[in-house]
């Protein structure tokens, strides 16, 4: 079963850095969900979310294909999160020309929240990989984030920051989970 999700915010992690945060909302609910993305796509989605209307010039490579897919007929029906790989969500965009859907797979999470936002499709879930992936909440003002949703780079530095501090428990997960993933080729 699909579930909708809603951009519930968008955040900084670190003012040197240039990574941030989607954090997604379940409708009607109160499951949250993140997504890591740059600061320049972090950036966009805020500006859509203060933006909602449409403008006369395009400012993203999200509004210039809404206005080309307007062009010939075709609307964003939504944007499916599908799965997750070493850190990175992945979705796949479905568009309806004439009552036909067609499907691009595999795009980039961040990138198709910038593309819903802007067309003003629903974002969805199935069930399944929101259950595995969404922050549970375990204290008053605390999070518990699976280790699946952070990128090759933040596993290194948070495994760098759990030994100079000492705490081999954390370090030990971590090292794990790095040696799970498919180191990520350059070329």
């Amino acid at each position: 079963m699909l579930l909708e999700l809603e951009i519930h915010a968008v955040a900084g992690l670190a003012s040197d850095s240039e990574r941030s945060m989607v954090v997604l909302k379940e409708k009607n609910g109160e499951r949250i969900l993140p997504i890591m993305t740059s600061m320049r796509r972090a950036l966009t989605l805020q500006m859509r979310k203060k933006l909602p209307f449409t403008i006369p010039v395009p400012l993203s490579v999200a509004d210039v294909a809404c206005l080309m897919m307007g062009k010939f007929g075709i609307h964003f029906s939504r944007i499916e999160l599908v799965s997750i790989n070493n850190g990175t969500f992945f979705c796949k965009i479905v568009a309806e020309r004439e009552g036909e859907e067609e499907v691009v797979d595999y795009c980039l999470a961040p990138d198709a929240l910038v593309l819903a936002v802007t067309a003003n499709c629903p974002i969805m879930i199935e069930e399944e990989l929101f259950e595995a992936q969404y922050m549970k909440k375990v204290g008053d003002h605390s999070f518990a984030i699976n280790i699946s949703t952070f990128s090759r780079e933040m596993l290194e530095d948070a495994l760098k920051h759990a030994v100079e501090s000492e705490n081999y428990e954390a370090a030990s997960q971590l090292r794990d989970e790095l040696a799970k993933r498919t180191p990520i080729d350059p070329s």
